[in-house]
């Protein structure tokens, strides 16, 4: 019975500890997933409906925090650059503007463009353009986020 004792309490002591420490050591994990913002710089490419022989086209947003945005693109090889407003609802980025510089043709004219924001990958999907009448074209857009 004495030699009984001393190995049973071994054999707690043991459980005890090994318990212990998985109770301890399985603590659920407080890591939520990351969310990111739609504010910053995205550049990438636009194309023409219509007009597949210009190819990709440089394009670009400055989205700020405060809900206006930038949009610089390239038109005949000269830089075209616009100032409007942005809005996320739910997952759809919306924005509107008006091009201040560039060739004569495209200063005044008024584009929109939608996206699909995705917050949890900070990627911008199936985006396009339209330019607003008088004016006259829309497209689509491809965009990735650079800061």
């Amino acid at each position: 019975m004495k030699k009984l004792f001393p190995i049973s309490l071994a054999i707690f002591i043991l459980l005890s500890g090994a318990l212990l420490f998985q109770m301890t050591s399985c603590s659920k994990s407080n890591s939520t997933p990351t969310v990111y913002s739609i504010q910053g710089l995205w550049t990438g490419t636009y194309a023409v409906d219509g007009q597949p022989g210009l190819g990709p086209q440089y394009f670009s947003f400055v989205i700020k925090p405060d809900g206006t945005m930038i949009n610089e693109t390239k038109a005949s090889g000269q830089q075209v650059i616009c100032l409007g407003t942005w809005t996320l609802t739910s997952d759809t980025l919306s924005c509107g503007y008006t091009c201040i510089y560039g060739p004569p043709s495209t200063v005044g004219a008024n584009q929109t463009a939608k996206a699909y924001f995705n917050k949890n990958t900070g990627k911008l999907t199936s985006g396009v353009f339209n330019n607003v009448l008088p004016y006259t074209g829309s497209g689509t857009i491809s965009l990735s986020r650079i800061n």
